[in-house]
């Protein structure tokens, strides 16, 4: 029960902190507002929002790959040093509910950032 502001905290926090142009889902959104910051519910909507951004994240890193095929070894090698630094931030050696909802929003955030950057870089002149 003494997690519980904590997680709110956390939860808001996170939530307000979407620097990416493409943002969150709308469904995602609404899960979030009516979870009431129940740590288990909000795990469902960040959980299912991971599932939809890695979607996204697959789809541009796939068209990135295609359009720059003269550096296909080192795009590769760049994303392995991305999937790398994901699980050394924001996998920890600690089990708990509230650190299970902290590693899912990492995740989900650095994912989200990923594919932006992707998604920009099949533009010129980004």
């Amino acid at each position: 029960m003494r997690f519980v502001p904590a997680v709110i905290f956390s939860v808001a926090a996170l939530g307000s902190n979407s620097v990416l142009a493409q943002g969150y889902s709308d469904e995602y959104n609404k899960c979030l507002n009516i979870s009431y910051g129940q740590a288990a519910t909000v795990k469902k909507c960040v959980d299912k929002e991971l599932k939809t951004q890695g979607k996204i994240l697959n789809k541009n890193y796939k068209k990135y790959l295609k359009n720059s095929s003269d550096h296909l070894s080192n795009i590769k090698q760049q994303h392995q040093l991305w999937v790398n630094r994901l699980n050394q931030q924001c996998y920890y050696n600690v089990s708990s509910a509230s650190i299970e909802l902290q590693q899912a929003r990492c995740v989900l955030e650095m994912t989200m950032e990923r594919a932006y950057y992707y998604q920009t870089k099949q533009f010129p002149y980004r």
